[in-house]
């Protein structure tokens, strides 16, 4: 696809530098730049928290927490 972007010149510049130094093409190193640019801004996925134990006079056993946490996966 291509699209028109306005850069700074000296961004420009050094993209050009980089890119002779490596001996790649502008368009091969601009694109390896905005994938390394999203990946790095990607946000993680967590798995799901646990649901919250709440203290009480009652025992709460270790077979049941291990329940809960089984059934939250």
């Amino acid at each position: 696809m291509r699209t028109t972007l306005d850069l700074p010149d000296e961004l420009v510049t050094e993209i050009k530098i980089l890119a002779a130094q490596e001996r790649s093409s502008l368009k091969d190193l601009i694109t390896e730049l905005l994938r390394n640019g999203l990946k790095a801004r990607a946000v993680p996925t967590r798995q799901s928290p646990l649901p919250p134990i709440y203290r009480s006079r009652a025992s709460i056993g270790r077979d049941l927490i291990s329940e809960i946490r089984r059934a939250a996966r």
